[in-house]
């Protein structure tokens, strides 16, 4: 039987040995990507939003993540009017189990360290699932990001 994307997650979490078992899932190199490279960010609102979560045990949900992460490139597509995208966003997220709910969620706000604190993004790069480098130029945008405008960092 597959394991679900957030089962993965958890034990690559729990122990560095498990990578190797994992290496080979396209589905989970997709969703790791999605959540660290700052090119592929969900152009989405910030925060949570509201959403009626599955009330089904996990594996009898409609959806699954594993299925879904090929929707990915949806919620980047800028053509879109905003508030398609959101509900789209929505109807995943009440399609899914609550615990996928969750890793979406942030995967969406790429702060999925937040809930893995051992997966960064550079313990990810080194094992060779994302293939975007940490480097100090990311971090100074986001920093950019958060200043003020006429703020100089």
């Amino acid at each position: 039987m597959t394991k679900y994307l957030t089962e993965m997650l958890d034990e690559m979490n729990a122990d560095k040995a498990n990578f190797a078992k994992y290496q080979s899932n396209a589905a989970l190199k997709v969703l790791l990507d999605y959540a660290f490279n700052p090119e592929k960010k969900f152009v989405l609102p910030d925060g949570d939003p509201p959403f009626k979560p599955d009330p089904g045990p996990l594996g009898m949900s409609p959806a699954n993540l594993l299925m879904e992460v090929k929707r990915f490139y949806v919620f980047c597509r800028k053509d879109l009017k905003p508030i398609k995208r959101e509900s789209l966003f929505v109807q995943l997220l009440e399609n899914i189990h609550p615990t996928e709910a969750k890793l979406m969620l942030h995967v969406k706000d790429q702060s999925l360290t937040k809930l893995y604190p051992k997966l960064t993004q550079k313990v990810l790069f080194d094992a060779g699932f994302i293939a975007t480098e940490p480097s100090k130029a990311s971090k100074v945008a986001k920093k950019t990001e958060t200043q003020p405008a006429g703020v100089s960092p």
